[in-house]
């Protein structure tokens, strides 16, 4: 049976050497000057229970300096530059924990976070991982706004339909789920929604609309190129069009790929208009391809208003 909420957090009476530990991984890879933040909010955890596995993929930056400073609270490990999806499956071997979490070095968890998703785990041990709501923290522009949904049963066809989870720091799951799932290397864009998608596809899963954690929106993040994020997000639902086996499953496939490109597309243009992003081959390209609509709307808009946005050059 699942619960809508957790009907007490469960470090609230148990000591914590009863507490199965949940690890927490955090890649990181020259973003030195975020990972203080993000190492703090889980040292600042209500739920004691905790590890951290720092994956230094190959920093060039501070980043040792800074994890360093943190010991003996957290399990170091070092290895040559791999990429995202391969530092989290480092993770995932250096830990211990009964339960992981993906906190991206950039990114931070809000206090009551872990106590929160285990607490729903524990209540649901047959769900392969329980997700919350978050905060999207726009630094440049000092906003910050609440992203949540209301998802209450057929997460896979949710998810199909869109990643709902939104950034990986957000979900909390079970060991067991990676004695048969890892992330792809394949996929460093977007390998979070491909394992969801995955573990969706042959377990039940949970969600819930509480912020947990804060996705900190900068001008390095990957979901910022919206090109290439475009062109991930849609290889990896293609990948698992060969797994579809329902007619609503089909349905919620296609609804996903239309969707996904009229969302990035939309990103495009915005950005296209506003001057943030210049015209070039690859744009043009992939406008063309997924939502030529888009690209005949900019030319329009150019044609006929022809006062764009000034050029943050000028």
């Amino acid at each position: 049976m699942y619960y809508p909420y957790p009907t007490c957090l469960v470090n609230e009476f148990l000591p914590s050497a009863v507490l199965p530990v949940v690890s927490v991984i955090i890649p990181c890879y020259n973003q030195a000057h975020f990972l203080g933040k993000a190492l703090a909010s889980v040292q600042q955890q209500s739920y004691p229970a905790v590890e951290i596995v720092l994956v230094d993929d190959g920093s060039t930056d501070a980043t040792r300096a800074v994890a360093l400073a943190h010991a003996p609270a957290l399990r170091y490990v070092y290895q040559d530059n791999q990429g995202l999806s391969a530092a989290r499956n480092t993770g995932i071997r250096h830990s211990t924990g009964t339960y992981l979490v993906f906190l991206d070095a950039d990114d931070w968890l809000y206090p009551q976070a872990l106590a929160l998703n285990v607490a729903y785990l524990q209540q649901n041990p047959h769900a392969a991982f329980v997700s919350g709501a978050f905060m999207c923290v726009f630094t440049g522009e000092n906003i910050i706004s609440l992203v949540k949904r209301t998802i209450d049963a057929d997460h896979y066809l949710h998810l199909l339909r869109g990643n709902y989870l939104g950034m990986p720091a957000v979900a909390l799951y079970q060991r067991w789920v990676f004695d048969d799932f890892l992330y792809d290397t394949e996929l460093n864009i977007c390998s979070d929604y491909d394992l969801c998608l995955r573990v969706a596809r042959h377990h039940p899963v949970l969600h819930h609309t509480q912020p947990v954690a804060a996705y900190r929106q900068h001008t390095t993040n990957m979901s910022g190129n919206v090109v290439p994020m475009l062109n991930a997000v849609l290889q990896t639902l293609y990948q698992h069009k060969s797994q579809l086996r329902t007619p609503a499953e089909k349905r919620a496939y296609r609804d996903g790929i239309r969707q996904w490109k009229k969302y990035y597309a939309t990103n495009v243009y915005n950005r296209l208009r506003a001057r943030q992003l210049a015209l070039s081959v690859p744009v043009v390209q992939t406008l063309l391809k997924h939502h030529p609509a888009s690209l005949l709307k900019f030319f329009i808009a150019t044609i006929y208003r022809p006062t764009l946005a000034p050029s943050p050059h000028s």
